[in-house]
């Protein structure tokens, strides 16, 4: 037990150069899908000045990036109907669904924080800058893929998804609060 316990620090010692160079590479592919998608993709938003097109155009881009729910409910599905794990109650086999739910609950709580984002800054934004929805969307799904994907094989290839939904978020995060308090919203 206790040989263990000393390993587990010293994996996560091991593969830090590994998780620092999906860090890194998920921030700057990140940037660059951001900038390309924002400057390239023919999105027309000029009609949407009233607060319900707004709301109504971030809603549609928020159902694409609901699919990385879908696609986790599927990896639990999958595994639930291939194993003993199908029945929940008897148990027995709990253990191999345990990557899978662990993977669809932060699809769920990173989904949920990149929502109140996007509807955030669907009331802030300019409307020529609307069309940073659609890319902050097609980024998150991208990134929730990445980071099923390299989680099912390892726990130490989750990070580039991660950081390729969390850093974006955090920045509409901070964008929003930053508009919020700077201009007088939040009284208005």
């Amino acid at each position: 037990m206790e040989s263990k316990e000393k390993t587990k620090p010293r994996l996560l010692i091991e593969n830090m150069p590994w998780i620092r160079i999906q860090m890194l590479s998920a921030i700057v592919t990140s940037l660059v899908l951001f900038t390309f998608g924002f400057w390239t993709l023919p999105i027309n938003t000029s009609g949407l000045k009233d607060p319900a097109g707004r709301l109504a155009f971030a809603v549609k881009w928020l159902f694409i990036s609901s699919f990385c729910i879908i696609f986790a409910m599927f990896g639990v599905l999958r595994v639930r109907g291939s194993t003993n794990a199908v029945d929940p109650i008897n148990g027995g086999a709990e253990n191999l669904i345990e990557v899978p739910n662990r993977i669809l609950r932060n699809n769920v709580e990173q989904y949920f924080l990149h929502m109140a984002g996007i509807l955030a800054l669907s009331t802030i934004l300019d409307v020529s800058s609307l069309k940073a929805i659609p890319v902050l969307s097609g980024l998150f799904l991208l990134g929730r893929l990445t980071y099923g994907l390299g989680y099912s094989r390892s726990p130490f290839n989750r990070s580039f998804g991660f950081i390729m939904t969390f850093i974006p978020t955090l920045i509409v995060y901070l964008y929003c609060t930053y508009r919020l308090f700077t201009g007088n919203m939040l009284l208005s």
